[in-house]
């Protein structure tokens, strides 16, 4: 259900879709639940192999949420090869309990939009899609 006093401060997230690529059962459940307070629908997969064939089979959500450390493929793989083929202008924004600095240089020479580090607010996950917002635009 909406959040009035969020879906009017976020009004540029309203009806958007986001791919939610995270390996966590709970994690998904939790985002899925704080995405609907602005309006945003959320698709979920389990790992980047699978986010990258809901890509290849045509599916372009407005923003893509993706964990790191997953099995099958993970995050900076399956980043890397999404921007390099599929979707680089899809906003990605690094969804993980801990990001090092290191990892944060390689993902950011990919194209990663933003991170965010686990355990993050409400208003910290719209700010960071509400700032790549006009992205999806460009």
């Amino acid at each position: 259900m909406k959040s009035p006093n969020l879906s009017s401060a976020y009004p540029e997230l309203s009806e958007k879709v986001v791919l939610s690529v995270d390996d966590n059962e709970m994690n998904q459940l939790v985002l899925r639940k704080i995405m609907e307070n602005v309006g945003i629908k959320t698709v979920a997969v389990q790992n980047g192999a699978d986010a990258i064939k809901m890509l290849t089979d045509g599916f372009r959500p407005d923003f893509i949420l993706m964990d790191l450390e997953m099995p099958v493929m993970n995050g900076l793989q399956s980043s890397e090869w999404i921007k390099n083929n599929i979707a680089s202008q899809i906003p990605i924004i690094i969804n993980s309990a801990a990001v090092s600095d290191h990892q944060k240089w390689n993902l950011r020479r990919l194209g990663i939009n933003e991170f965010l580090e686990k355990p993050y607010s409400m208003r910290d996950i719209f700010d960071k899609l509400s700032k790549n917002a006009p992205l999806l635009h460009a």
